[in-house]
């Protein structure tokens, strides 16, 4: 069975966990494109808080991973549409929402459960600090798309990837506030170069959605309805 252990480190003498701004040069050095980092404990606690470990703040993760995973449960059942939902980015998306959530929630609890000195594996760290940065990345950009070119086009009710307005809200809206909210929170640093692994998400989706259509498969995934109903409006 594996096992959740990392290694330690020393403890820090510091009183908070605010993260130091690096310099614009330091920022786009080359290794800033890889996903190491000098401290790992810094994926487990919050900037704002005093101690080491914050009740506070394990209680707020598992709210968040509650949040949205249960929305995404309840998604997943209502417009499971034999398998469909899966084809669209903004579900794409919305599971990475669950996925980050949930992890950030099982690797504080672990962490209370564990002495002060304990890390993560550099490999679980590397792999969350990924799919956060894409999650926050992508629910931003596909929320903006949305509003701007899409809505409310897609609110007749003909269309047949419609969804409530409340599920509307909640995949469309409410990722993009509540992760960046919670990027205000966390004391894990970020990084500009770190665009490469959405931008690697996006062509991903990409690839999947050439192949889904040459295949001869059906469905409507955001970026053909996108075009699709920028058509329409210059017709």
């Amino acid at each position: 069975m594996y096992r959740m252990f990392g290694g330690t480190e020393p403890e820090s003498s510091s009183k908070g966990y605010l993260q130091e701004p690096l310099s614009l040069r330091e920022e786009f050095r080359s290794r800033r494109f890889g996903l190491g980092h000098s401290n790992p404990s810094d994926f487990l606690r919050s900037q704002w808080q005093s101690k080491p470990k914050s009740s506070i703040f394990l209680a707020y993760r598992w709210l968040l991973g509650g949040f949205f995973n249960v929305g995404l449960v309840n998604y997943v059942i209502q417009y499971y549409r034999n398998g469909t939902v899966f084809i669209y980015l903004t579900n794409w998306a919305f599971i990475m929402c669950g996925i980050t959530s949930i992890t950030g929630a099982v690797l504080v609890t672990i962490y209370h459960c564990k002495p002060e000195t304990w890390v993560p594996p550099r490999c679980v760290i590397k792999t969350y600090w990924a799919f956060y940065w894409t999650t926050i990345i992508m629910e931003c950009l596909i929320a903006i798309t949305y509003w701007a070119a899409i809505y409310p086009d897609d609110r007749v009710l003909t269309n047949p990837t419609r969804v409530s307005d409340f599920y509307n809200i909640f995949i469309h809206l409410l990722p993009p506030i509540f992760f960046t909210i919670d990027h205000i929170i966390v004391a894990q640093p970020a990084r500009l170069l770190h665009f490469v692994y959405p931008m690697v998400f996006g062509y991903s989706y990409g690839l999947f959605a050439l192949i889904y259509y040459e295949l001869g498969a059906t469905g409507i995934p955001l970026s053909i309805h996108f075009w699709t109903l920028k058509t329409r409006r210059r017709c």
